[in-house]
């Protein structure tokens, strides 16, 4: 574990409140929650939302989750001591359940990149039953790299092929497939504008444009947006573009 190179940087990111926790769950993922059971595993679980709300709404048999942080795990074990939490890095994961029905990674792939974290989805897809759901959701658009890239430690950003290339090759059936943000990306893209012909700068001095929340009443407004996109997700629609890409896979 310590010789991996985001290690230390994660660490230093989880003494204040890093950019990528957003303090509940990925909002994806609640609009497909209802179709958990079983045994759950998240793959990067941070801060604990996910499996919080996955022990107070659906109750699983196994609730399990690991992450390269020990700041992050702390946090997660006082938000839900259940669990089984424990440090782990997703391109080497320790596993300690069979037979999973469910397989969280959202947001953590595109921090190692695919080449690095392929063998180790590998791992953990072969531990999931037949029928299994696999729930990916990563940045999407190399183009759209910018300073808040450099600021969370993105190695790779994705589009909707490379999310099914990766599915089959893990041997999953496509269940569920759509960009996320699609009616605010113009909104994300004139954001992101000047941090992308910026000029890069190192990890340190670099800046995420999540650092930050809205007034209440906009705040609301934008995350009411996302939601109606997520319930259009889930009921199959599929978005043509957006700052992220969300995927939901079953095991063949």
């Amino acid at each position: 574990m310590t010789d991996n190179p985001t290690h230390h940087r994660f660490q230093t990111a989880y003494e204040g409140k890093p950019p990528w926790d957003l303090g509940r769950p990925q909002p994806p993922f609640v609009e497909v929650a209802d179709q958990i059971t079983g045994s759950v595993l998240d793959a990067g679980c941070g801060t604990g939302e996910t499996l919080r709300m996955l022990r107070d709404g659906f109750k699983p048999a196994y609730l399990g989750g690991f992450d390269l942080s020990a700041e992050a795990l702390a946090r997660a074990r006082e938000k839900v001591p259940q669990a089984d939490l424990y440090e782990s890095d997703i391109c080497d994961p320790a596993i300690k359940v069979d037979n999973l029905d469910l397989l969280i990674s959202l947001d953590v792939i595109y921090i190692p990149g695919l080449a690095r974290a392929l063998p180790g989805l590998k791992r953990l897809s072969a531990k999931l039953r037949s029928g299994g759901l696999c729930v990916l959701n990563l940045p999407a658009y190399n183009w759209l790299y910018s300073t808040h890239d450099i600021a969370v430690h993105t190695s790779q950003r994705f589009v909707a092929r490379d999310l099914i290339q990766l599915l089959e090759e893990l041997d999953f059936e496509v269940e569920i497939l759509s960009y996320r943000l699609c009616l605010l990306f113009p909104l994300v893209v004139l954001k992101r504008l000047p941090g992308i012909l910026k000029p890069r700068s190192a990890a340190s001095v670099a800046r995420s444009d999540l650092h930050g929340t809205p007034s209440k009443p906009l705040n609301t407004f934008l995350y009411g947006i996302v939601r109606a996109e997520n319930e259009l997700i889930s009921r199959g629609v599929s978005l043509p573009w957006g700052s992220s890409v969300f995927a939901i896979g079953k095991k063949r």
